[in-house]
């Protein structure tokens, strides 16, 4: 048996809790981290990719110096699910103890369209 989901709008995730870093485009949540240094944007990752890997929710990561990007969507209903969220959430918490800086209104719309 497969996996249930639970699908949400945009809306329902931009007004949950803990997801402040997040902007929504269509049905995929959007978040930029400034690091700083490329070290702290391997750590970011690195963490990003063991809460991934913990649930089975893989976000689509571009790392740059000094910035991390992430896409997250559910894949299997082509659209945002309460799954999204939770990894949104716990990946903000990751950011915030690592002293990382959200800047969720600066991907630029050419950025997001490169996803």
């Amino acid at each position: 048996m497969g996996r249930h989901y639970e699908e949400i709008g945009a809306a329902q995730f931009e007004s949950a809790d803990g997801v402040a870093d997040w902007r929504v485009r269509g049905t995929t949540a959007f978040a930029l981290y400034r690091t700083g240094d490329f070290a702290t944007a391997v750590r970011l990752v690195d963490e990003v990719g063991r809460l991934a890997d913990a649930v089975d929710h893989h976000p689509d990561v571009n790392l740059r110096y000094g910035r991390v990007e992430l896409r997250l969507t559910t894949h299997a209903t082509s659209s945002l699910t309460t799954v999204d969220v939770d990894l949104a959430r716990a990946i903000s918490a990751a950011a915030a103890a690592l002293a990382v800086t959200a800047d969720p209104d600066g991907i630029a719309e050419s950025e997001i369209a490169q996803g």
